[in-house]
Formats: C-alpha cells, structure tokens, sequence
C-alpha cells in the first residue's frame, strides 16, 4: 500500500492580509483627519513679526508715553507757588450749640 500523498500547504491568504492593510489605512487616515480637526489649522512656521520680549515691550511702551506726556505737560513755572500753612482742623458745630445760639 502507498500512503496518500501529503496535501499541499494552503496557499497564503493574501485576499485577508490585503484586507487587514487596507483597513488599517483607513483607520490611520481617520485618525490623522481627527487629529486635524481637534487641533485646528496648523501654525506658521515662522511668526509674523520678530519675536519682542515683554520687558522690551513694555520699555518701548513707557518711552513712548513719556514722551508724549512731555509733549502734552506746559512748561513749568520758574518758581513754585508760595506753599500754604497747614491750618488746624475745624471742630464741627454742636447742634445743641446751634439751638443754644452759642454756634459762630
């Protein structure tokens, strides 16, 4: 007796692992295109305007309103104005003194 011969590998299932790759690039499309969405439009490169920092932002800003203020302010008087005493503070008017006639 002669044995069967033995049977021949099955051929590889390419049709699946077509199957498996085509799915899983949809799959990472449809997350590239959530990710996109979540994080909205990219950001240029290179921002519009030289990067400034705050402090000489914030230098640049008090210069220019000094110098406006200095072209707002009217010249100073030669000498200042003759200062004032300090004057005692006035006690208020009792009511009782008003009714009495004693009140100035």
């Amino acid at each position: 007796m002669t044995t069967p011969p033995e049977p021949a590998p099955p051929p590889a299932d390419t049709g699946l692992d077509q199957r498996v790759s085509t799915l899983e690039t949809g799959q990472q499309t449809i997350l590239s295109k959530l990710d996109q969405l979540l994080t909205g439009p990219e950001q240029p490169a290179e921002p519009e305007q030289p990067a400034v920092s705050i402090s000489e932002e914030i230098r640049r800003q008090l210069a220019e309103r000094d110098a406006k203020a200095k072209k707002d302010k009217p010249a100073e008087p030669a000498a200042p104005a003759a200062i004032e005493p300090e004057k005692p503070p006035v006690p208020p008017v009792l009511r009782r003194h008003k009714i009495m006639g004693w009140a100035e």
